[in-house]
């Protein structure tokens, strides 16, 4: 079958490779829409540590199943959770499957959907209500993120006066998500003016062009861009006592002035995939139009290598969501 295939560092290529087998409890899923992730170009420059030559990545997607299993007819409509967790110890059953030591991200550890075909777990399965088009079911994982981030920092208190770095796909849903969870004023910092346009559409306060902002002057920051300048920027904007939202990985290691950390009593909070109920939450904000969906664009999967060619380089003029869309016809429209 089509794939877009991970050779090494900058090298992605789009090829043949076997088509998956359902292990049990398992079904394939036909992709129509796959969305390029932030951290999906931060593994085609060889960046994420865990890719391995010959990897199939893609963990934002939907399709139609390709086959019928435990209740599922072959050509239903469904959305993917991507995250496979264990279920059973003390994080999963403490409402922290995010947490799990077991975790794997289908796209991630396993083979994922910049293919024509997908093996999945049932128990990922999400059937796509009426009307809504694979362009916006496949963009209910990054919104998901986007609601588990926001529900991280709410852990440490009112979110307040709020910084997002970044008005990528994951900085617009977090803009977005603020405005359900917490409405708050929210300043935004991008150096695309475009995606600083869409930002105010999304409900933001104050746009910027860089990070060049107030010390000390926000309650929740989040850097959804992942590098050490966004990181030590986010740090030194948040307030006394304020939290950091560690969402980005455009890079490993970051230096950060931790005497700055631990004098202000800055909390650092980490932010790893999500939870099945932000799933859930985030196909219910998509389904019922109460979250606007960034602007878009379908290439074929033939031009996956190009893209993060382009993307990794910085040279792409598009500010929007991309996803890609194998080449077999669809199974139903």
């Amino acid at each position: 079958m089509q794939a877009l295939i991970w050779h090494g560092p900058h090298r992605h290529e789009h090829g043949d490779v076997p088509e998956p087998t359902p292990g049990p409890g398992e079904v394939l899923v036909q992709v129509h829409r796959a969305g390029i992730c932030g951290s999906d170009v931060t593994a085609h420059k060889g960046l994420m540590g865990i890719s391995r030559p010959g990897a199939v990545r893609g963990h934002e997607f939907a399709g139609v199943l390709a086959g019928g299993a435990d209740g599922w007819r072959a050509g239903e409509r469904v959305a993917v959770n991507p995250v496979l967790v264990c279920g059973t110890c003390d994080r999963c059953r403490a409402g922290r499957s995010s947490c799990c030591p077991d975790l794997e991200i289908i796209g991630v550890h396993r083979a994922g959907a910049f293919a024509e075909l997908v093996a999945v777990p049932v128990t990922a399965l999400h059937k796509l209500p009426d009307g809504l088009s694979y362009e916006t079911a496949a963009g209910v994982e990054p919104l998901a993120q986007a609601c588990h981030d926001v529900e991280l920092a709410r852990r440490h208190g009112p979110l307040g006066n709020t910084l997002v770095i970044g008005a990528g796909s994951i900085g617009a849903w977090i803009v977005q998500a603020l405005q359900w969870a917490e409405p708050s004023a929210v300043t935004v910092v991008d150096p695309d003016p475009r995606r600083r346009d869409a930002a105010l559409r999304w409900g933001a306060t104050v746009v910027a062009a860089t990070d060049d902002l107030p010390r000390r002057s926000f309650d929740t920051v989040f850097d959804v861009v992942g590098v050490p300048a966004t990181r030590r920027a986010a740090v030194d904007a948040c307030a006394g006592g304020g939290t950091v939202v560690a969402v980005g990985l455009g890079a490993d290691e970051s230096a950060i002035g931790w005497f700055d950390v631990v004098r202000r009593e800055i909390v650092v909070q980490g932010a790893n995939t999500f939870t099945d109920d932000s799933y859930r939450k985030a196909l219910d904000l998509l389904a019922t139009g109460r979250v606007e969906v960034p602007e878009a664009r379908v290439l074929p999967l033939t031009d996956g290598g190009a893209v993060f060619t382009a993307m990794a380089s910085g040279t792409d003029p598009f500010a929007g969501k991309t996803f890609l869309a194998p080449d077999r016809a669809p199974v139903v429209t």
